[in-house]
């Protein structure tokens, strides 16, 4: 006897791939039953699998993820919504479609050393960044931003950095251990963004910080433990430019 929530389930829902989080998963934000990005999504969910290998790639049919998609949004047309796709090592697939409610304020966060290098995709096992946002909880923040040994800043615990520095805007390299995130490319493809690298010091003295994720799209960073940190006309003027392009680029 399995039970799901409480309710009796069947054993092949709750495979051991599913309990042991053997998998990889994918985030998107739809708005009123169209998707941003699904395609890129479902290129870097078939990174994931290809590290998985085995059952996984063999039974992976692109054609019925979005044949799944399709029918979730039609059942769950919300104005807002999080969808979630979920491959397992063992072939088994889960989609949940949920309400989004956006961000409206900024973040407080604190920073955390982070030894662990990033992925290139979403792991379902998701515990160590999990982990690292209820130590930033706890410790009354909102989220963790992560510095490696080295003391470079790769990204927050489940979102994506960017900074304003210098008049110019960038977002930590690949090689930080940050993950090759789809809003991430979005903003270096189309808003003149570059990667590099990004140290402490100019973390803490860049004119505007944001968090960047399909859910979230931009959020400001307003304080660092406990330090508040500069807000700027640009800012604003990125989120607006750039919801205005989602909603240009919306398919499904």
């Amino acid at each position: 006897m399995i039970l799901f929530n409480g309710e009796p389930s069947q054993s092949s829902e709750l495979s051991d791939a599913i309990l042991l989080g053997d998998g990889v998963f994918e985030t998107l934000r739809s708005y009123s039953g169209k998707l941003f990005a699904l395609t890129a999504h479902l290129d870097r969910l078939e990174v994931g699998l290809a590290e998985l290998g085995g059952a996984s790639t063999n039974s992976y049919r692109r054609e019925k993820i979005i044949e799944g998609v399709e029918k979730i949004l039609m059942l769950d047309n919300f104005p807002n919504g999080s969808l979630r796709i979920s491959f397992y090592s063992d072939g088994n697939w889960i989609l949940s479609h949920r309400e989004y409610k956006a961000p409206t304020d900024g973040i407080r966060c604190t920073i955390l050393k982070s030894p662990h290098a990033g992925l290139g995709y979403k792991s379902a096992s998701y515990s160590s960044r999990l982990s690292a946002r209820r130590r930033a909880e706890r410790a009354g923040f909102d989220d963790a931003i992560l510095l490696q040994e080295s003391g470079e800043v790769s990204e927050l615990s489940t979102s994506n950095l960017i900074a304003l520095i210098d008049g110019n805007w960038m977002t930590p390299r690949i090689e930080s251990g940050a993950l090759p995130g789809v809003t991430r490319k979005a903003l270096i493809d189309n808003f003149g963004f570059t990667e590099g690298k990004l140290e402490l010091d100019s973390l803490l003295g860049a004119d505007s910080l944001g968090a960047v994720s399909s859910l979230r799209e931009i959020q400001s960073i307003k304080a660092i433990d406990g330090k508040d940190t500069p807000s700027s006309n640009r800012f604003r003027e990125l989120q607006e430019s750039f919801h205005s392009w989602i909603l240009g680029n919306l398919a499904l």
